[in-house]
């Protein structure tokens, strides 16, 4: 057993966060894996590919792989690179070819509904390379198939709908208010999510923007006989009206407390406020009410490029300030600018029984370039045909 971490990537306007539980189970919060991280010449992007080989773990020792990827939704800034990071397709048919490629296997996908409604048309290449592997594996457990719930084609699917397209997967469906204790199909004893959101009326409207279909998480460990040791939100990009909704209609205090936030979409206005910063400057009460349930100690990661006292949003001067004068400018942190804007490593939390410990030296910071890739793959390994 380990000390289990919370990892946040630095990827510029864009999420990427991976949770390391006790038993080493690795679980990946959205991903935007652009080319230039490839690139070992750019320190000023980290190479999330290579982290994920370097540190990640091997499916019968062979396949490189991660237990779970959850989509919050499917812009572009969560998902970016989907295609070229992860190997998509039958499992039987991972061969030298993937592996030389670092592709890693997902042995469990989760997602949203939102992404299969016949009005989200304009999805982008990662979305879209996304989207069909869920579908690919939908079909598999449709149809109750022979080996739906292997490494590679298992599924869970978040969130209310009347889509038909989601007929028959009763059994892989999780509704908000819920909490999950198995991932990947193994029962955690000390680590739960608590699902929040997405709801219902956003995933099925036309009206709706994709930001608010995000999935909404609340992560709790226990650590060492501590009951919720800590507690991490992530939000995707949901906006202010669904975090009042949130409050509204979480009856459990708990589920609203936390002790490390993710700025939702990557430090925008839009958490404070559903009109544009010009308009409305005065941020909406739900919001600074979920602000005001941090527990001691707690601290916010906003994942964005660096914050500068200009017109950008996201990641917006405001919103920064806010959040500074809820946990204090030391306890805010920004994934572009730590250690230094020209070159940012990873922000890694482990979690004691005392809540979460900030890494000041994590072990990430080894992985610099796309060279990490060539020496994590090594000698490429067969699974099942080529």
């Amino acid at each position: 057993m380990q000390d289990p971490r919370i990892t946040h990537f630095p990827v510029g306007n864009g999420d990427c966060s991976l949770i390391t539980l006790s038993d080493d189970t690795q679980v990946l919060i959205d991903c935007n894996v652009t080319e230039d991280s490839r690139d070992e010449d750019e320190e000023s992007r980290y190479d999330v590919h290579a982290h994920l080989l370097k540190y990640g773990k091997k499916l019968n020792g062979k396949i490189p792989h991660i237990d779970a990827f959850i989509l919050t939704h499917a812009d572009q800034d969560h998902c970016r690179g989907f295609e070229a990071t992860f190997y998509t397709g039958d499992p039987a048919s991972y061969g030298d070819g993937h592996a030389k490629k670092g592709l890693l296997l997902i042995d469990e996908l989760w997602f949203t509904p939102r992404i299969f409604s016949p009005h989200e048309d304009e999805l982008c290449d990662s979305a879209q390379a996304f989207r069909k592997e869920a579908l690919r594996r939908m079909d598999l457990h449709k149809a109750r198939a022979a080996g739906r719930d292997n490494p590679g084609n298992r599924i869970r699917i978040i969130g209310y709908t009347d889509n038909p397209d989601r007929k028959g997967l009763d059994h892989v469906t999780t509704v908000p208010g819920t909490y999950v204790h198995v991932i990947d199909g193994k029962l955690k004893t000390d680590f739960c999510f608590f699902v929040h959101a997405p709801f219902k009326l956003e995933t099925d409207a036309a009206w709706s923007e994709r930001n608010d279909t995000s999935l909404v998480l609340q992560a709790r460990f226990d650590v060492e006989g501590t009951p919720a040791a800590a507690l991490a939100f992530f939000g995707g990009d949901a906006g202010a009206a669904i975090w009042e909704k949130i409050l509204e209609r979480s009856d459990d205090e708990s589920t609203l407390q936390w002790d490390l936030f993710l700025s939702p979409h990557h430090c925008s206005w839009t958490f404070f406020s559903e009109q544009p910063y010009k308009d409305n400057k005065v941020p909406a009460d739900a919001s600074l009410e979920i602000l005001a349930k941090a527990r001691q100690g707690a601290r916010i990661v906003a994942s964005c490029k660096p914050i500068r006292n200009d017109d950008d949003n996201p990641p917006h001067w405001a919103a920064a300030k806010l959040y500074k004068k809820e946990v204090g400018a030391d306890r805010f942190h920004v994934t572009a600018e730590t250690p230094s804007e020209k070159r940012p490593l990873p922000i890694e939390f482990s979690i004691s029984a005392n809540g979460p410990v900030l890494e000041e030296a994590p072990a990430a910071s080894a992985v610099a370039s796309s060279a990490a890739v060539k020496a994590a793959v090594g000698t490429p390994q067969t699974y099942g045909r080529r």
